[in-house]
């Protein structure tokens, strides 16, 4: 009997276990549960904790009550300016109810592809009605350019480019009211909370000439920073021979100073000299014109009253009468 009853106990403790674990849920906090009977929702949980339901015939599905990303692939399009380009768009978006969400839509893959079809096509409008310059740019802010350079030769471009009138900002906005507008009409139990362009390219055969004005305007850049090289190396070069031939100046000015300085202490010594021993320098002169006059295979025509004459009678003296020149004149040959 004792055995009986301890069995007894057992089971319904066991029994009671399957069913307070088939009945008990817990929601997380930033989740949401639907709660359904035989697949229709019954209750619908939105406060984190602890919560029952009927074992076995009810069935718990969670729901992200966060927001949830939504990134969409990159679609061609065209502008308004019949400008052919790839957009990439990602969105933000979040279940507000619930009950619509679970009657309308069941899961959060298929609210993920409600909205590739609804953000897709109101991408396509939107963009079909403006031009490029507003998918790329949010206000007509003067650009801001790396060098000096580029702000000139992009001074002739600023005045032709063009004027944004809606902006990216805008076109966004007015994806992302038109998106929620189409939720609510279809009570999907959705929001969009935010919409914003990733990324925006040309197509392939566009993508080609942008990059080629591109290298282009690099290739100007660098010709011009080569011709203000080539004028900064002139200048320098103009410079330095300035220098130099200031410096040749200065050099030939003290040369010409110092050798004008040389030669008057040589004039002085000498004429401080010569008035010491005028018969000596005498001499020397002679014999310094006779160095710079007599050579090899040198004819003289001498007069007897001349100088040389007499140097030269004087070195002779004592030699043959016959190795003398005549009276009156004189011919001899070195």
């Amino acid at each position: 009997m004792r055995t009986m009853i301890i069995v007894f106990v057992l089971g319904a403790l066991v029994i009671a276990a399957i069913l307070l674990y088939g009945s008990a849920y817990v929601v997380e906090e930033g989740k949401q549960a639907v709660v359904t009977q035989f697949g229709r929702p019954v209750r619908f949980v939105t406060e984190a904790g602890l919560h029952f339901k009927a074992p076995f015939v009810q069935e718990v599905h969670r729901l992200e009550k966060r927001l949830l990303p939504w990134d969409g692939a990159a679609e061609s399009m065209q502008t308004r300016d019949k400008k052919r380009i790839f957009i990439d768009v990602w969105a933000r978006w979040r279940i507000t109810d619930p009950e619509m969400f679970f009657k309308a839509v069941r899961t959060e893959q298929k609210g993920q592809k409600i909205l590739d079809d609804l953000v897709d096509s109101a991408v396509r409008d939107v963009v079909a009605q403006n031009n490029l310059i507003d998918v790329v740019r949010s206000t007509n802010d003067k650009l801001v350019y790396e060098s000096e350079e580029m702000k000139e030769m992009a001074h002739t471009a600023e005045a032709k480019r063009d004027v944004v009138t809606t902006g990216r900002s805008q076109m966004e906005e007015k994806i992302l009211r038109g998106v929620a507008a189409d939720l609510e009409k279809n009570n999907y139990g959705m929001g969009l909370s935010a919409v914003r362009v990733k990324r925006v390219n040309y197509i392939e055969s566009v993508k080609e000439t942008v990059y080629e004005r591109m290298r282009s305007e690099r290739l100007r850049i660098a010709k011009l920073f080569g011709s203000e090289a080539e004028e900064e190396r002139n200048r320098i070069i103009g410079l330095t021979r300035k220098e130099l031939d200031q410096i040749e100046g200065e050099r030939e000015q003290k040369s010409a100073e110092i050798r004008g300085e040389a030669d008057a202490e040589v004039i002085r010594m000498t004429a401080e000299a010569y008035s010491k021993s005028p018969e000596f320098f005498a001499f020397l002169r002679r014999l310094e014109v006779l160095k710079q006059a007599l050579g090899r295979d040198t004819r003289l025509i001498l007069t007897t009253d001349s100088d040389l004459f007499k140097l030269l009678k004087e070195r002779t003296e004592g030699a043959p009468t016959s190795d003398l020149a005549p009276a009156g004149g004189a011919t001899t040959r070195h």
